[in-house]
């Protein structure tokens, strides 16, 4: 297995659409070689009594799809269902310590939790599972790249933790969820091996 990495994934704050395309390419890449160090076994199992692998990977797939949907709805109507922004988007950091408060006030991930898998735990449902998520994180990309920076700003949606955001926060909160997610599963994954470890030293 590789360990999260010890710095930020995204080493500068990305600001203009190319630069948050990429910052959300860039952590996904590193998410994916992540994942696939487990082994498929490995990959299905719970971490201690919490998400395992699969699960981590599925949530993040399904909380991308109602943005790729949103960024194909005229902007009119956003506006319309969600109002206008009035305020200026927040920096990456800014986001990421509203998220983390959010987390620490006991928010979860409510609706967008994996639902139980009932496909066979093999190598095809895993590929699957992995091919679905990198396509959807592309859709999510590809459709972003046809909103003006002017738009990314002027347009919100809800945010389950984080209220109305506008879309550029929301195209941020991709990079921050990814690497938060690569980080969580790597500390429960420490966590489960350094427990084995201790009720083996104990008999």
């Amino acid at each position: 297995m590789i360990t999260a990495l010890p710095e930020p994934l995204v080493l500068h704050a990305p600001t203009i659409r190319r630069e948050i395309a990429e910052a959300i390419e860039a952590t996904h890449e590193v998410g994916v070689a992540y994942w696939s160090a487990y082994t498929t076994p490995e990959f299905f199992a719970p971490l201690g009594g919490h998400w395992s692998a699969s699960e981590h990977v599925r949530h993040l797939t399904r909380s991308m799809r109602p943005i790729v949907t949103a960024l194909g709805v005229p902007r009119v109507a956003l506006r319309v269902a969600f109002g206008a922004a009035a305020r200026e988007s927040r920096t990456l950091s800014e986001l990421q310590a509203a998220y983390h408060a959010a987390l620490d006030a006991g928010g979860t991930a409510g609706r967008y939790a994996p639902p139980p898998d009932r496909a066979t735990p093999d190598m095809a449902r895993r590929d699957e599972i992995m091919d679905t998520h990198s396509e959807t994180l592309r859709s999510l990309t590809r459709a972003m790249k046809r909103w003006s920076e002017a738009q990314l700003d002027a347009s919100l949606l809800p945010h389950p933790l984080l209220g109305r955001v506008t879309m550029r926060e929301m195209m941020l909160f991709a990079v921050i969820h990814n690497q938060h997610h690569v980080d969580v599963a790597e500390r429960r994954r420490l966590e489960t091996r350094d427990s084995s470890t201790s009720r083996r030293l104990t008999f």
